[in-house]
């Protein structure tokens, strides 16, 4: 996967921000909010006002990025979430207008959750490098609408918030070094398709009780599935490749929650602080986290060179990549009103 760059990364949060205490004042006290936060991280959380929609976040975090490039250039937009403006049509095709974009480009779609950006990553390097052109990942979600407001399981756990990243042909990568993709691999637990689950009722019910049309957790099995099947896939990626831990600089993976990445860190032994938690003031943003992890560390002087990116959960899937972001552009985190 080679001549293909990151050029540049943008993300965007709503201004909107409430601590886990004053956004579910009638689930937790003061006590049980500290206890949950020691557990799982998040003090706070994002979220979007009524009105705002996945795409709304997507415009603010790409804004940026395309302001600085030639808007023709572009041939494909992707657009990477689980809460789409609409149920038709696709969102990338509304943000192809909204963007001001031309009307050649290609408008990619794909619904899926906490591995979607590694996955979407996949499908642009290869669609950019067929079409010579630079390709416009996004992932956006307002999952915390998601949520049921009586379940303080998840209740505090989720957060809105969008994300853009710009792939383009660079004939000048010859490998992970130079920065390009070593490679990526996938796998898919479908057989466990109910760990995370949301029915839809226009198509197919979920068996009681499974939280009655908001989204179903299983904390346990999902502690499970990142200390078993990301641990092997990542170690199985890492062996396949030739890599050995100490050659990874940065464990980018997705922030389900600190419990869970400071028990993955301790299963593949490596130093905790190279597999970060950095949502605390932000929540569980799904497909869009990992590019928070590259922002937090670029802002930080860190030279993200052979960064092993892992998204896991809903599917249960996973998706895993070796990427370099040493001449990546990052635009920060912007803040939607």
């Amino acid at each position: 996967m080679n001549n293909v760059s990151i050029q540049s990364i943008s993300c965007a949060v709503p201004a909107q921000h409430f601590s886990i205490l004053e956004y579910a004042p009638d689930l937790l006290d003061e006590r049980t909010a500290k206890r949950m936060t020691r557990s799982t991280g998040f003090a706070a959380l994002r979220i979007a006002p009524e009105g705002m929609v996945a795409s709304d976040l997507v415009v603010r975090a790409a804004e940026p990025i395309l302001n600085d490039v030639d808007r023709s250039t572009i041939g494909a937009i992707i657009f990477v979430s689980k809460t789409q403006d609409y149920a038709e049509p696709a969102t990338s095709h509304i943000l192809q207008d909204r963007l001001h974009l031309g009307h050649d480009v290609l408008c990619i779609d794909i619904n899926d959750g906490c591995s979607g950006w590694v996955k979407g990553l996949f499908t642009a390097v290869v669609i950019a490098r067929e079409i010579k052109r630079s390709v416009l990942l996004t992932t956006g979600d307002t999952s915390s609408r998601l949520i049921s407001p009586t379940d303080r399981a998840t209740r505090c756990l989720f957060g809105d918030a969008a994300t853009a990243t710009l792939i383009a042909p660079d004939s000048h990568v010859i490998d992970s070094t130079g920065g390009g993709w070593t490679a990526f691999e996938f796998a898919s637990f479908g057989e466990r398709f109910d760990t995370i689950i949301i029915e839809n009722s226009r198509a197919r019910k979920v068996e009681a009780p499974k939280n009655d049309g908001f989204m179903y957790v299983d904390g346990v099995e999902v502690m499970n599935f990142a200390l078993n099947e990301v641990a092997e896939l990542i170690e199985k990626f890492l062996s396949d490749n030739s890599l050995s831990k100490d050659d990874v600089s940065l464990y980018a993976c997705h922030q389900a929650n600190k419990r869970i990445l400071t028990a993955l860190a301790d299963k593949l032994r490596v130093p905790r602080d190279i597999v970060p938690f950095v949502a605390d003031e932000i929540g569980n943003t799904s497909s869009s986290s990992i590019p928070f992890v590259l922002t937090r560390f670029a802002a930080n002087n860190n030279r993200l060179e052979r960064v092993l990116c892992c998204g896991f959960g809903v599917g249960l899937a996973i998706g895993v990549g070796l990427i370099d972001c040493s001449n990546t552009k990052f635009y920060g985190v912007s803040q939607l009103e």
